[in-house]
């Protein structure tokens, strides 16, 4: 899915203090579409580590092995785009998938390691140390 400015004139706005600190797109004056990416991929991220600690989410055996995998993996553009090929019918019917999906989008404006990706990081952390136990 992907996220779309709206049309019209560019004008200027103020961002909160995270907004403005954490999207990828920071060190520029314009929101530019990996921000719209970002803010789309973050909110989802909180609100599914939210509803896993929570036990309103339960994902699927195969989302925990592959949190666990993109979890050890350094994360490249190549390799998020590899991972998302990944045909398994339980992986795309979970909601893990949608949440990785921005991923490869914005690590072509951010490096691997950019604070902007710290909400899916945690997110994958979380399962990852889940399927570790197991």
């Amino acid at each position: 899915m992907i996220v779309r400015p709206p049309l019209g004139p560019k004008r200027q706005v103020r961002l909160c203090a995270p907004c403005g600190e954490d999207r990828p797109g920071r060190r520029r004056r314009e929101l530019i579409d990996e921000d719209f990416s970002w803010q789309m991929m973050a909110r989802q991220a909180h609100d599914l580590a939210d509803a896993y600690t929570a036990g309103r989410w339960l994902p699927y055996e195969d989302e925990h092995r592959w949190a666990l995998g993109l979890a050890r993996t350094y994360w490249t553009r190549p390799a998020l785009e590899a991972a998302l090929r990944d045909p398994n019918p339980y992986l795309r019917a979970g909601r893990l998938v949608r949440v990785v999906e921005p991923l490869p989008r914005i690590l072509g404006v951010v490096g691997p390691g950019d604070r902007a990706l710290r909400p899916v990081q945690a997110l994958l952390d979380t399962l990852a140390i889940r399927s570790a136990r197991s």
